[in-house]
């Protein structure tokens, strides 16, 4: 559409008038300021220069309607001509619509949940970090007083006391150095001074192991470094474990029921590992008749004349100390490997 504009507009003739009024009695008024006339006159000039512009709108004439005018060109067919859409197109549309949003919706659900997830696991290491750190303060004290009695010994102090005194220091710093790689974050490799006995190849651990039905544990352990280490990663595969600080508190638990599988410390304090295996297997033949427990001697030392020694106890196998996480899965899942209905299908 276009506006019929024929001709050029010009002003009426009654506004062109006031418009020429107007300029007079401005030039009117500034020779009258100019000569310092009194305000009255001016008053005077704004009233006819106000009248002239009434009088002026008063004249002029109405203004005709703007006649609009289709404008040249193809027309276009009315809306009713249009061609509906069709049916069956539309529904297609929807339905893909729709799954696509489902889609997005599950993908958004599945990244909430590994947000979640990671905050969980977060948290937990967080707590475990702190504990570490905590258990660390306790260890280091009674090895620096350790430290300090060896160095108050005479020089003709007995050599048997002082080496089991050294491999103690030992046998805890190996515990506080796998206590730091803990915190730390970090698995380097096992050392290979002391590789534990002819470990088989374990699969990797699932990321999210099935519980070990019926499968029970005991750590026998003076050490609270070990026990704390050694349980969370035997509970994370699944298993029920419990924890003794001592021969005669592991022999307590057995007259409470079986174990599958027990991780004995040798260096203890008073009855001490190879004594305590043998009083093991004595109440297990005594009050479980056909059940034997798997018993691991946990220890630094692994000579051929120990290994002896602790076959003789009845002592099944050893993991030597410091170990890694990963060293005690693969000799659990050595002796104790998981059912058909436990293996997890991919």
């Amino acid at each position: 559409m276009r506006v019929d504009n024929g001709r050029q507009r010009r002003l009426p003739v009654p506004l062109r008038w006031a418009l020429l009024i107007q300029l007079a009695l401005l030039l009117a008024g500034l020779a009258l300021l100019a000569l310092g006339a009194a305000p009255g006159w001016l008053l005077l000039l704004l009233a006819l220069s106000l009248g002239s512009v009434a009088v002026a709108a008063w004249a002029l004439p109405a203004e005709p309607p703007v006649r609009l005018t289709p404008a040249a060109g193809p027309r276009l067919p009315p809306p009713a001509a249009a061609a509906p859409a069709s049916t069956g197109g539309g529904d297609e549309q929807l339905r893909r619509r729709l799954q696509s949003l489902e889609e997005d919706l599950v993908r958004c659900d599945q990244r909430v949940g590994r947000l979640a997830a990671g905050r969980a696991r977060a948290r937990e290491e967080s707590r475990l970090k702190s504990d570490y750190l905590t258990l660390l303060g306790r260890e280091l004290r009674p090895l620096r007083e350790q430290v300090e009695a060896l160095l108050q010994e005479p020089a003709d102090a007995a050599p048997g006391s002082r080496r089991a005194t050294l491999e103690e220091l030992r046998d805890r710093l190996g515990d506080l150095e796998v206590l730091l790689e803990g915190i730390a974050g970090s698995e380097p490799p096992p050392a290979a001074a002391a590789p534990a006995a002819a470990p088989a190849a374990a699969p990797a651990a699932a990321p999210a192991p099935p519980v070990r039905r019926g499968r029970r544990l005991l750590i026998v352990d003076d050490g609270p470094v070990n026990l704390m280490l050694a349980r969370q990663v035997l509970e994370r595969e699944g298993y029920e474990v419990r924890t003794a600080t001592s021969g005669a508190e592991a022999l307590a638990c057995l007259e409470q029921v079986p174990f599958d599988l027990v991780l004995m410390d040798i260096f203890m304090p008073g009855m001490d590992g190879v004594e305590t295996s043998r009083r093991w297997r004595d109440v297990e033949i005594e009050r479980y008749p056909g059940q034997r427990s798997v018993l691991v001697a946990l220890t630094a030392n692994a000579s051929a004349e120990d290994r002896k020694r602790f076959v003789a106890a009845g002592l099944d196998d050893y993991l030597a100390k410091p170990y890694r996480p990963q060293q005690l899965i693969d000799l659990v899942n050595r002796w104790l490997p998981p059912s058909r209905e436990e293996v997890p299908h991919p």
